[in-house]
């Protein structure tokens, strides 16, 4: 890569799959033979425990990505850190994986300066009115800082249940689709398995991948410059 590429993992609503994805994401980009860095700013640290856990079960297992703990509560400490980030190049991609919240501090600051935002969501009628709210939050802040902002936002549809869902329901995805197609991009559907809750930090995820694939592939092809088919 000719500059480090820099992703976070956001949604001001919880349990949407933030972290799952973005630790199969960070793995998905080691297979494609990149370095990859993973910066947990979540407070209940979870991808950190989930790292230590499997370094405990993988005894001397090759790292296949680094991660590190990240407080969001100082500003010109993220700046910092983005800033040597970008100049060293130590790496292909860093990844943040955000709280369920806008209350951090720094929070605006890795949106504005991320290069890509990856905001998965559900069909129902919590999720669907806070994911709402947090694309406004990006509209407003990219109309604040214009030019200086070209944070690329993807929406994800994830752990949705194939075959489920009236007509009325499903016309209704579609128009929650097209409104967020109108500030954000939409990337294909994740949807759900039972072995998206057996995700590791270390271990080989073939069945994990298959899953995702389609959804990352699109993301990874649009980084790229690679043509969506």
């Amino acid at each position: 890569m000719d500059t480090t590429i820099i992703i976070t993992f956001a949604n001001q609503k919880g349990g949407v799959g933030k972290t799952t994805l973005c630790a199969l994401f960070a793995s998905y980009l080691v297979g494609k033979g990149h370095s990859v860095a993973v910066f947990d700013t979540d407070p209940q640290q979870s991808i950190v425990k989930k790292r230590a856990s499997d370094t405990a079960t993988y005894t001397g297992a090759v790292l296949p990505y680094i991660v590190y703990p990240f407080s969001l509560t100082n500003e010109q400490a993220l700046l910092s850190l983005i800033g040597n980030l970008r100049n060293t190049r130590s790496v292909d991609f860093v990844l943040f994986d955000s709280a369920g919240s806008l209350n951090d501090q720094a929070l605006l600051a890795l949106f504005a300066n991320s290069d890509y935002i990856l905001t998965p969501f559900h069909y129902d009628n919590l999720t669907v009115p806070s994911t709402a709210v947090f694309v406004a939050v990006m509209v407003e802040l990219r109309r604040s800082l214009g030019k200086a902002m070209t944070t690329v936002h993807y929406i994800i549809p994830n752990l949705e249940e194939p075959g489920v869902g009236t007509r009325e329901e499903i016309e209704l995805w579609k128009l929650v689709n097209e409104k967020f197609s109108e500030h954000a991009r939409i990337a294909p559907t994740v949807y759900k398995r039972q072995s998206l809750r057996r995700f590791s930090t270390i271990s080989e995820m073939d069945g994990q991948m298959l899953i995702v694939s389609p959804a990352f592939d699109h993301i990874y092809n649009d980084i790229t410059g690679t043509p969506n088919i």
